[in-house]
């Protein structure tokens, strides 16, 4: 039968106790271990998987976290700058669209249509602005608001 032995505390051995963690490193710890993925994935991924976490010397679990946020960090700055070409593109074309129009006829809206401007709705019977003159092959319909904008 094996002998039980009680351990000494650190102040029994004239040491003093070890100090309590930080806030920091208590949120760090936490941070860490906050959520578990699991995933079932194919045999030859796996095999990449630990492969390249080999030949870079880490666990796969931070090769695969660091993966997950590199992936969507990325798609969020691809993302973010597909909008704001997109914003670019469609001022530019916008404004070209525009600039075509020799002037605007007060109409009344016989349906209810939205702004070519700022897609706002132009309820039936409200009074709008359509383009004359060239604009491309287009019929523009602007809202008051618009209108008085330019």
């Amino acid at each position: 039968m094996a002998k039980k032995t009680k351990r000494k505390s650190a102040k029994a051995h004239g040491q003093p106790p070890s100090p309590a963690p930080t806030a920091r490193q208590a949120a760090g710890r936490q941070e860490r271990k906050d959520h578990v993925l699991q995933t079932r994935v194919p045999r030859s991924l796996y095999r990449e998987l630990v492969d390249r976490a080999r030949g870079l010397r880490v666990p796969v679990s931070n090769l695969v976290r660091n993966i997950l946020e590199d992936s969507t960090r990325m798609v969020d700055t691809i993302l973010e700058g597909g909008f704001k070409i997109a914003e670019a593109l469609s001022g530019t074309a916008e404004e070209r669209l525009l600039s075509d129009v020799l002037g605007w006829q007060p109409m009344i809206a016989n349906r209810d249509i939205l702004c070519s401007r700022c897609r706002a709705a132009i309820p039936k019977g409200a009074e709008a602005f359509v383009s004359v003159g060239p604009s491309q092959g287009r019929t523009i319909v602007i809202c008051q608001g618009c209108k008085c904008a330019l």
